[in-house]
């Protein structure tokens, strides 16, 4: 069985419009979400929707189990920008879909609890897919330059600098002491590192860079073929690590009032 994730920092916002209406021992969704990765391969789908319409922000919100061959489930694959084959976001649409009440992930009301834990195991794999990307990226950049190899430099450091953090949080965390703070700092290190290092890598290629489809590395057996494609096209994919999880913006607004202690506005 495979199960897929539909939610984002931002569906927990007061903008999420998904709504599930209980019915005798069945909710009722209906409602749409997009940039759900690998919907349409997917046999569930935990999503989160609102159960209360009068509340506001994150709570009211609750969490779903929803199978995807369920009648009014329909989910459309679209193309990424770098190939038409490229098959992985999703929109999903919900029309009149009945879940029975039994897949209801923790409280009523109470989904927050549940994307809370979830974003905080998703923040601690995403910095070790960025530490992965920063390492390939030392492998692969070609420096030209006097420019070029001071920007490498900087590049080599980020990735010392995101794997010795990293470790501590992992630490932590293998102790119960998770600090989800710690793990948004990662999070927008590792992807913003990871988006700079990859455009001057691209630009130290000069014309060549702009070839596509070709290779930028050597093939690894462990890797998908994307992840040493063309320099275009990481440079492309690497803005998607500046969303998923939570965009760049969000992850700036969590550091500055919990970890800077800023106020709201």
């Amino acid at each position: 069985m495979q199960l897929t994730f539909d939610a984002d920092v931002e569906a927990f916002r007061a903008s999420l419009r998904t709504r599930a209406v209980r019915d005798g021992d069945d909710f009722v969704v209906n409602g749409q979400k997009v940039w759900t990765s690998g919907a349409h391969d997917a046999d569930v789908l935990l999503t989160f929707v609102r159960t209360d319409p009068n509340a506001t922000k994150h709570k009211g919100i609750s969490a779903l189990m929803i199978r995807t061959d369920l009648p009014g489930v329909v989910c459309r694959p679209f193309a990424s920008a770098c190939d038409q084959d490229d098959l992985d976001f999703n929109e999903v649409f919900f029309n009149d879909v009945r879940v029975p009440t039994e897949n209801l992930v923790g409280p009523l009301n109470e989904g927050w609890r549940v994307a809370s834990g979830w974003l905080g195991h998703e923040r601690n794999m995403l910095w070790l897919s960025y530490a992965d990307r920063l390492q390939e990226l030392v492998e692969d950049f070609r420096p030209q330059t006097l420019c070029d190899r001071d920007r490498y430099a900087t590049l080599v450091m980020d990735n010392q600098a995101l794997r010795l953090l990293g470790s501590v949080a992992l630490a932590r965390a293998a102790h119960g002491d998770e600090d989800v703070a710690a793990l948004t700092v990662l999070k927008l290190f590792g992807s913003e590192a990871s988006q700079t290092a990859t455009e001057y890598a691209l630009s130290a290629a000069g014309v060549d860079g702009f070839a596509h489809p070709t290779v930028s590395g050597p093939y690894s057996a462990f890797h998908l073929d994307l992840y040493r494609a063309g320099w275009l096209e990481r440079y492309v994919r690497s803005f998607g690590g500046t969303i998923a999880g939570g965009t760049s913006e969000i992850q700036r607004n969590i550091i500055a009032q919990r970890v800077l202690g800023l106020p709201r506005n």
